[in-house]
């Protein structure tokens, strides 16, 4: 099974506030300290003042914070809040050949330059794909994103743009917590987005969803979600 290592020394703690968008206030072993959220969307269902969050010590002399932020517990769950996460999960599932959607390539090239955009992986120079992180979930329904995301947008554009010169294309949604039966995008929060989203469908880019699990201190990649949901449809 396919997994990553977040840490080995976790701490856990409680969130009081969260300052700006990459730093919030954490309780940690009775102690209120600065702690970096590597993380710049909303989270307003999950960073509620008294919730519990895990932390991972951080020595470099060059940071402004001794830890990071690395999980925030939802009820019994526990939601990954690294937004570096999704991308190193699924290189490692990339590495391994466990995506079953993804298979019979022989290489890998990650922060693959196309056009005026950066996407996530290349796969022998004829597979391009873009993963997104997804946290928010309402009602057993992951939706993304939780804010509006003009880059998202962008990466889509370019996916269809590639689709026409005879790439394979694929954006993957990664959602960060194991709760989630369906997808759809946040037509509410970004209809621009949802719109692109449906565009990009339309003209042969694939969407994949699968959900992860963050147990002890690692996060697994679990099940692909079939459901998913366009504006529509």
């Amino acid at each position: 099974m396919t997994s990553i290592l977040i840490g080995n020394s976790l701490l856990s703690g409680r969130f009081l506030e969260r300052n700006n968008r990459f730093v919030c206030t954490v309780e940690i072993d009775g102690r209120e300290t600065a702690v970096h959220l590597h993380d710049p969307g909303r989270l307003r269902e999950l960073l509620i003042p008294g919730v519990c969050v895990i932390v991972r010590e951080e020595k470099s002399p060059r940071r402004k914070t001794g830890y990071d932020m690395v999980g925030i517990y939802h009820h019994d769950t526990v939601v990954s809040c690294d937004t570096r996460v999704p991308n190193r999960l699924i290189a490692k599932a990339l590495e391994e050949r466990t995506l079953p959607d993804i298979q019979g390539y022989s290489t890998i090239v990650p922060e693959f330059t196309i056009g005026h955009s950066r996407l996530d992986f290349c796969l022998d120079s004829t597979i391009l794909l873009e993963v997104k992180g997804v946290s928010l979930v309402i009602d057993d329904r992951a939706i993304f994103p939780d804010a509006p995301t003009q880059r998202g947008r962008k990466h889509l554009e370019t996916l269809m743009t590639a689709v026409h010169t005879g790439f394979r294309c694929y954006v993957l949604f990664l959602i960060q917590r194991p709760d989630a039966h369906s997808f759809s995008p946040n037509i509410h929060t970004d209809p621009l987005f949802s719109e692109t989203l449906v565009k990009a469908v339309d003209e042969g880019v694939t969407p994949l969803v699968y959900t992860s699990e963050f147990l002890g201190n690692r996060v697994y990649l679990r099940d692909r979600i079939a459901a998913v949901h366009l504006p529509g449809r």
